[in-house]
């Protein structure tokens, strides 16, 4: 039954992102050279919106070490950067839970959070690559003079979110992390990728700013330490695994600065991460559910779908919208593909 439901949300909120992003495409493109702040609030609204569909109708709870250290996140008065592990295509989904503890409209308006991936995520999604693009998320191109320019220009986030080790972590990604640790006498560690620390130093010196980094270490109810060396693609939860329905988040916080020891400190965080999947049982834990807005929840929930619903109207409703729609896509996909 889980698996049914998380296809037909799936489904869902392609649609809804798709319809929605096409009719703000061109006038919060427009509204975006006069106040940035748009994409960003559109962006937080769908994503809290998300998180919304997850909790009441998947019914998947958010358990975390320490709520403070939750609301410490969004409220903090220093740019910081979210790292976290990485073995599954749903990890990006769960961050979608802090934002909903906005205490109000005007932190969605302010917010600006940026995702750090690989393009691909946007040619497979886009209508969610299209919010990406509009609130400025980075899709690095692992060369170290494009990528430093590219973080550069866009460095007033309040969060960057990325995962370090660059792809999910399996038994065939883990031949190969474990092939370069050993060439070149690293630390091997059991549940996760040797992050890449090249990415991470060129995001902080793009920016001294970013020194506040968020570590999320998190683990699913439905997938066992075993089953980590499994590969798990997006379809895998509609048709191989039950989409969790708890998720536990432990989130440490740390100041990261450059200099000679950068990269031992980033395998002292990965070195804590590793041992604390080692131990964690998500049967017997002092895990606490994470705080939740539902009045945050309900509001984003209902506006991305009237957004959808006008969407659709004026798409029937009138030819050249149909046109402009189709002309929106292909804009997008050049621009995406070969200008961004």
């Amino acid at each position: 039954m889980i698996k049914i439901k998380f296809l037909f949300l799936t489904l869902y909120l392609y649609f809804i992102y798709l319809m929605s992003s096409l009719m703000l495409f061109t006038p919060v493109t427009l509204l975006n050279i006069y106040n940035q702040n748009i994409g960003f609030a559109i962006k937080n609204m769908f994503y809290i919106s998300l998180s919304f569909c997850l909790k009441y109708f998947l019914k998947t709870e958010v358990f975390v070490n320490s709520n403070r250290a939750a609301l410490d996140l969004i409220n903090e008065n220093r740019q910081v950067v979210v790292i976290q592990n990485h073995f599954s295509e749903i990890d990006y989904m769960f961050v979608s839970y802090f934002l909903a503890n906005f205490k109000n409209f005007f932190q969605v308006f302010r917010y600006k959070m940026i995702f750090v991936a690989k393009k691909l995520v946007g040619n497979i999604f886009i209508g969610l690559g299209i919010f990406s693009l509009l609130s400025k998320d980075l899709y690095l191109n692992r060369d170290i003079k494009s990528d430093y320019n590219k973080i550069s220009s866009n460095n007033n986030a309040n969060l960057l979110y990325i995962f370090p080790e660059g792809t999910c972590f399996n038994s065939f990604t883990k031949k190969i992390s474990d092939k370069f640790t050993k060439k070149n006498k690293l630390i091997k560690f059991k549940y996760h990728l040797y992050p890449r620390t090249t990415g991470m130093h060129t995001i902080i010196k793009s920016n001294p700013k970013y020194n506040i980094v968020y570590d999320f270490t998190v683990m699913f109810d439905t997938i066992h330490k075993k089953d980590l060396y499994q590969i798990h693609k997006f379809h895998d939860f509609v048709f191989k695994y039950d989409f969790p329905s708890r998720v536990f988040i432990n989130i440490n916080k740390y100041n990261v600065k450059l200099g000679d020891h950068f990269n031992q400190r980033l395998e002292h965080i990965y070195y804590k991460k590793d041992n604390f999947i080692k131990k964690f049982d998500v049967n017997q834990n002092k895990f606490k559910k994470i705080n939740f807005h539902f009045e945050m929840g309900l509001s984003c929930f209902i506006f991305s779908n009237l957004i959808t619903i006008l969407s659709i109207f004026i798409y029937f409703k009138y030819d050249f919208i149909r046109t402009l729609y189709f002309f929106e896509i292909l804009l997008y996909l050049i621009y995406f593909n070969f200008l961004q």
